[in-house]
C-alpha cells in the first residue's frame, strides 16, 4: 500500500528546495501515492505538481500553510482541497505576498540597527526570487562572514542542528525580540477564506517548538474550534507518541479529522524525508474529500 504525507514543501515557499515535478518523482520512489503540497503562503508550485501527478500516478491535494496569529500567537493553518484561481485563499495569498519586499527592507533595517550584517542579494539567494520568508533573512546572516563574531551567530552555530532555522523560530517570528511587524492574516479570517474556496482548514503540527499549542488547557484550541477549524495534524515528524495520542483523543472527542504530514522541505530540513511517517491510512484522505464537499454544498 502506498503511503500519503500531507504536508510538503516545494520551492515555492521560499525555503523549500524542489519543483513540483521534482516532489512527484521523489514520490514515486518513496512511494508516496498521495501527498500535498503546502507550500508557505503560496499556491505557486501546486498545479505544476497535479501535472506531474498525473502523469507519474500521484494523487495531489491542492494545498497551503499560511502563516497566521490568534490571539497574538503565531499559528500555521493548513489548508486541503481549496480552489486556486481567484478564491479567497488565493486573495489573502497574495496580500501576504503584496507585503514581503515592504517586510524585508524593515526586517534588515531592525537586524542591523542590533549589529547584524545583512546582504539583500543572499536573502534572495536563498528564496530563489520567490517572496522572502524569515527563513531567507537567517540565511543571509549566517552566510555573511561579516557576523562570525556576532555572539547570537556563535551561539546558534555551537548549540543547534539547524541554527538557520532556530535564529528563525527563537528569535524573528511574531512575539520574538527581533520580530518586524508584517501582514499576518488572523485565523478566523483564514479559516473563513478556506471555508469560501471549498477547502478545509487544519491546524498545523501543534507540538512543534516554540508555537506550541496547550492541550491540557485547551481554550486556545476550543477558540480555534469555534472559529472553525476541521481538524488537527496529530501525525508529524517531531511529535513525541505522547503529543501524538493527545491530539487524536482531543480529534476524536471533539469530531475533528486527524492528520498527518512530514513537513518537507528538502535541505532546509535535511533530516526530514518525503513520507517520513509511513502513514498508509486512506481514511484520512477521504474524511478531508468528504469535509471538503460538505463545506462546498453548505457554502
Amino acid at each position: 500500500m502506498g503511503k500519503l504525507d500531507l504536508h510538503v514543501h516545494s520551492r515555492a515557499s521560499g525555503d523549500g528546495e524542489l519543483s513540483g515535478e521534482e516532489i512527484i518523482r521523489l514520490a514515486v520512489k518513496e512511494n508516496v501515492t498521495t501527498l500535498a503540497i503546502t507550500d508557505h503562503d503560496s499556491i505557486g508550485e501546486v498545479k505544476n505538481a497535479m501535472f506531474w501527478g498525473k502523469r507519474l500516478g500521484v494523487e495531489v491535494i491542492s494545498g497551503t500553510e499560511v502563516f497566521c496569529r490568534n490571539k497574538d500567537k503565531p499559528v500555521h493553518m493548513l489548508a486541503y482541497y481549496i480552489e486556486l484561481d481567484n478564491s479567497a485563499v488565493s486573495k489573502i495569498i497574495g496580500k501576504v505576498q503584496g507585503d514581503r519586499k515592504r517586510w524585508l527592507k524593515a526586517q534588515i533595517e531592525l537586524l542591523e540597527e542590533h549589529g547584524f550584517y545583512i546582504d539583500e542579494k543572499n536573502a534572495y539567494e536563498f528564496c530563489k526570487d520567490n517572496p522572502p520568508l524569515p527563513s531567507a533573512v537567517s540565511y543571509a546572516i549566517f552566510k555573511d562572514d561579516r557576523n562570525s563574531r556576532n555572539p547570537f551567530v556563535i551561539e546558534y552555530k555551537e548549540k543547534c542542528e539547524n541554527p538557520v532555522l532556530e535564529f528563525v523560530s527563537q528569535l524573528l517570528v511574531c512575539g520574538k525580540p527581533f520580530f518586524s511587524p508584517n501582514y499576518i492574516p488572523e485565523t478566523k479570517e483564514f479559516i473563513d477564506a478556506v471555508h469560501q474556496s471549498g477547502g478545509v482548514a487544519i491546524l498545523a503540527h501543534p507540538g512543534y517548538k516554540q508555537m506550541e499549542v496547550d492541550f491540557n488547557n485547551t481554550e486556545f484550541i476550543d477558540d480555534l474550534v469555534k472559529q472553525g477549524i476541521s481538524g488537527v495534524e496529530a501525525y508529524y515528524t517531531t511529535h513525541t507518541e505522547e503529543e501524538t495520542k493527545k491530539y487524536v483523543e482531543y480529534c476524536n472527542k471533539h469530531n475533528l479529522i486527524v492528520t498527518s504530514g512530514s513537513d518537507f522541505h528538502g535541505k532546509f530540513k535535511p533530516s526530514i524525508i518525503l513520507g517520513q511517517l509511513n502513514m498508509t491510512d486512506y481514511k484520512i484522505v477521504e474524511n478531508l474529500k468528504k469535509e471538503s464537499d460538505k463545506i462546498r454544498e453548505q457554502g
